[in-house]
């Protein structure tokens, strides 16, 4: 989940909400969400834009984009001189101008190491049987190559 201004847009379901009730986007205009929101501040070049969106380039891909980012900025709320969320950088690419946070990042990352520990039980629950399985396998052949002490009796004394 992330949060910008009066937003929030689930990256998992790809779904944006405004004020808690859901707003509706289309597929290359969630996409280029995606993108802007995974890089806040920095800028995106219409190229990288282009090789996400447009893979196949079937279509004319300046007019595309300038369609797909007007239908962002008109849901967002963006539209007039000075923009709040998107900024044009000419003939360049587009900018995401409004901080963008992650509620539950820090929760996830104190999560990490259980999360890790998790993963490695398997691998820990493997290694240990092979190692009881090594030394019994290596107790069994000991007992073959060197042979059980025996007890030394005690040298007798002969009879008189």
């Amino acid at each position: 989940m992330k949060k910008f201004g009066d937003f929030e847009f689930d990256d998992r379901r790809r779904h944006l909400r405004a004020g808690g009730h859901p707003v509706r986007l289309s597929g290359q205009a969630v996409d280029l969400l995606c993108l802007l929101l995974d890089r806040p501040g920095e800028l995106i070049t219409r190229e990288e834009i282009e090789r996400r969106l447009w893979p196949d380039r079937n279509v004319n891909f300046h007019h595309s984009l300038d369609v797909v980012v007007s239908r962002l900025r008109t849901v967002l709320g963006d539209k007039g001189a000075s923009p709040r969320y998107i900024e044009t950088v000419p003939r360049k690419g587009y900018r995401f101008l409004e901080p963008v946070t992650t509620p539950g990042a820090d929760a996830r990352s104190s999560n990490e190491p259980r999360h890790w520990s998790r993963r490695l039980l398997p691998y820990a629950a493997v290694a240990l049987l092979a190692a009881m399985l090594a030394i019994l396998y290596a107790q069994t052949r000991y007992d073959k190559f060197v042979p059980p002490q025996r007890s030394q009796a005690s040298p007798t004394v002969p009879a008189r």
